[in-house]
């Protein structure tokens, strides 16, 4: 009987993770950029354990078909698998203003900061004080890498989060060279393919990149991304994201769908907690009852 209370804690644990990111989508729902998370569960069996043939999360809504079957066996619970990141195309706005850039496809623009070069969605750039690209946050916009001749690879600092380049000096060196400088320039227009010209003339190409596997790309806060392990998720050049100047993408949460989930989660979560109250009364009389 102390098992299928267990279930129940674990079950309204699981639920209660599940608010929590609702909530902060739908925090996000008018946030420019902004890729909805959703948490990832795993049923898990004692039995199965002992075993040696321990379930395999999966990603997304767990169905009855994913569940193994409990039969006779230990029952079981649900145990938290973390996150991911949901990288489906936000709805475009039109704002007309010439700096703001919206994306249509896989791709992401590489931004430099003081923790090395990052991703973002966020379009709304802007011309800091010292005339380059930046975004909300002043991060600079980089245009993409010269290319190794010999191996047409794109000679980029290293993106990984905590991987130092060979010299801070060869990375600030490098990156530098990849500024986009607007000052003193006239109007500024920016093609479909991520071709900055200013006064007609090609001022540079934003770096626009994608990677192999999109589950490998982890949130660093104000619309920033990082590449955890670029030796199993390399990054290349887009060739299937458009750019549109004069427009912004939305947020890809829909809040229809996440109310009725929120909804949903809160009324599971209520019935876990009856089923934990029935527990602790069978418990108790179990205690007092069957001894007499």
């Amino acid at each position: 009987m102390a098992s299928g209370m267990w279930t129940a804690v674990s079950g309204a644990k699981a639920r209660e993770q599940i608010v929590d990111t609702v909530a902060n989508n739908l925090a996000n729902v008018d946030t420019v950029g902004f890729k909805k998370d959703q948490q990832i569960f795993k049923e898990y069996i004692s039995t199965a354990e002992r075993e040696h043939d321990r379930p395999v999360g999966k990603l997304g809504r767990i169905t009855d078909q994913d569940l193994h079957p409990v039969n006779d066996k230990d029952q079981s619970h649900v145990v938290t698998h973390g996150t991911y990141t949901s990288f489906q195309q936000g709805p475009l706005k039109v704002t007309k203003a010439p700096l703001d850039l919206a994306m249509q496809g896989p791709g992401l623009i590489e931004v430099s900061t003081p923790q090395g070069v990052r991703f973002t969605r966020n379009g709304a750039f802007k011309m800091g004080q010292d005339g380059r690209l930046v975004t909300t946050d002043g991060y600079p916009v980089l245009a993409e890498a010269p290319r190794d001749t010999a191996t047409n690879n794109p000679n980029r600092a290293p993106a990984a989060v905590g991987t130092p380049p060979a010299t801070a000096e060869d990375a600030a060196g490098t990156i530098a060279g990849r500024f986009i400088n607007l000052r003193d320039r006239g109007p500024v227009s920016v093609t479909e393919q991520g071709e900055v010209y200013a006064d007609g003339n090609l001022i540079a190409k934003l770096s626009v990149v994608e990677f192999e596997n999109p589950n490998l790309i982890r949130k660093q806060g104000g619309q920033l991304f990082a590449n955890i392990d670029p030796s199993k998720n390399p990054e290349k050049n887009s060739e299937n994201t458009t750019i549109y100047q004069g427009m912004l993408e939305g947020s890809n949460v829909n809040p229809i769908q996440e109310m009725s989930e929120l909804i949903r989660a809160h009324r599971l979560f209520e019935q876990d907690l009856k089923n934990l109250k029935t527990y602790g009364e069978l418990l108790g009389k179990e205690a007092n009852d069957i001894g007499r």
